[in-house]
């Protein structure tokens, strides 16, 4: 009987660690697919970990996401609502920058597409870029199901959602 109990704990834990894991493509506002794509974990309590994934840009590094549950309010952002913020490392991991910083809200649910393939309903990330203390720009666009793949031709002409080091 121990070994049966022992046996259904197991599934259950194991099954809940395979729950708290999202992985989305990010999608731009005219549908097209980034190469990078999110993939975070649950780390309890409310917080987050993962990578932005960078394979499919042909990059040899992924870059770190740490971040928490948080709502992004309607002040005239793209998109907005409950979610997860996000810390990630892109830039650095791309370019070695160590003074840039993008930030991620991500409502941790796909869009869906219509018969033409072009995604509905509300923006679904929102990304913001800062330089050396300095605000520089941002990026939004759609979560997608899909991820890119190297053999992707429309994502790895995309680059990636946190766009090019603003000069």
């Amino acid at each position: 009987m121990k070994l049966k109990s022992l046996l259904v704990i197991t599934l259950f834990v194991v099954a809940c660690s395979f729950a708290s894991a999202q992985t989305f493509g990010f999608a731009s506002v005219d549908s097209g697919l980034y190469c990078n794509y999110e993939q975070l974990s649950a780390g309890g309590s409310g917080y987050w970990g993962g990578s932005d994934n960078l394979s499919a840009c042909g990059a040899s590094v992924n870059s770190t996401i740490s971040g928490f549950n948080a709502s992004l309010s309607n002040d005239g952002e793209p998109g907005h609502g409950a979610g997860v913020i996000y810390g990630d490392s892109i830039y650095a991991a791309l370019s070695g920058d160590p003074y840039a910083q993008w930030t991620v809200w991500t409502a941790l649910k796909a869009n869906k597409q219509n018969k033409e393939g072009f995604y509905t309903g509300k923006y679904s990330w929102v990304g913001v870029a800062a330089f050396s203390g300095e605000y520089v720009g941002g990026n939004y666009g759609y979560l997608s199901a899909s991820i890119p793949s190297k053999s992707n031709g429309d994502a790895a002409l995309r680059g990636t959602a946190a766009g090019k080091k603003a000069r």
